[in-house]
């Protein structure tokens, strides 16, 4: 089209800056061989006129040659800032499409993290549940020991208890057996101690008799 044919040559233009007069002078040639619609469009894409501004500064009383030759040197300082600008600048459609990119980029880190989230959630609440599982499981396994642990502790005190108290009715048996004995070794040693009194009394009897029969003897004969 005629844009991408006067953009072409523009670009051709500023990258032979050697001649700028030459290629804005050919570029206003053409602009006035074209149609009505084809020049409304590149002026359009141009960054000015120079046709126009050539006839503004003829008008204003320059010849036409000094005319063409300020508009070249106009359009070609501007030509020039503008593509500067272009390369210090981002234009708003590119940064438009910078910012839908990064956008689209941020969404999907978005979404992939949410993702990774998602999964990490999802792993750790696995792996609580599994935590859970082996804690109750451990649970029941020491509940299980405790009650065996208690019930072998109870029976093992009971066995004890019986065994204590057998124990105990043997000592008690045997204190039983202990006092019997001791008490007939008391009634025997008291019947031995009431023979030997009875015993004594009958010898101290036997003597005071004797003695008696001898005091009366020798009375007998002492009278006689």
């Amino acid at each position: 089209s005629a844009c991408c044919v006067v953009g072409r040559r523009m670009a051709q233009m500023v990258s032979q800056q050697g001649q700028p007069t030459q290629h804005l002078g050919s570029l206003g040639v053409a602009l006035r061989f074209m149609s009505e619609d084809s020049r409304s469009t590149v002026q359009s894409q141009l960054v000015v006129d120079t046709l126009d501004l050539s006839h503004k500064f003829e008008a204003a009383g320059l010849s036409r040659q000094a005319a063409e030759e300020l508009s070249l040197h106009v359009t070609e300082l501007i030509v020039l800032t503008k593509v500067r600008m272009e390369e210090a600048f981002v234009a708003k459609a590119f940064l438009e499409k910078v910012g839908m990119e990064q956008d689209a980029r941020i969404m999907l880190f978005r979404a992939e993290t949410q993702k990774a989230q998602d999964i990490a959630t999802a792993n750790m609440n696995k792996d609580l549940e599994a935590q859970r599982a082996q804690a109750d499981k451990t649970r029941t396994e020491v509940r299980h020991e405790i009650d065996k642990l208690t019930t072998s502790q109870r029976l093992d005190w009971n066995l004890e208890k019986g065994r204590m108290r057998d124990d105990l009715q043997v000592l008690r048996d045997k204190t039983t057996e202990l006092e019997i004995k001791v008490d007939r070794d008391i009634n025997e040693l008291k019947s031995n101690v009431e023979k030997a009194k009875n015993d004594t009394y009958k010898s101290v009897l036997a003597i005071l008799g004797t003695f008696s029969a001898i005091g009366l003897a020798v009375s007998r004969i002492i009278s006689g």
